[in-house]
């Protein structure tokens, strides 16, 4: 977990380890009508990933995507 002020890199930080660790960097971006259900949705692709790829998923949800 990153905590900072805005503006400091944890997303650029995030992408470098994502990078290194030769991973795949996904997060969910909200949408207009964006509910519980796409929530839902978004999370098992994100899992089924993790489960069929033999690499790291690294998920990120930063504050913009809080509702």
């Amino acid at each position: 977990m990153l905590v900072g002020v805005s503006g400091s890199g944890k997303k650029s930080l995030t992408t470098l380890a994502t990078a290194l660790a030769k991973g795949t960097l996904k997060n969910i971006e909200p949408r207009k009508n964006y509910g519980r259900k796409e929530w839902k949705e978004d999370m098992f692709r994100i899992m089924l990933l993790t489960a069929t790829k033999n690499k790291p998923v690294i998920f990120l949800f930063d504050d913009t995507s809080i509702l």
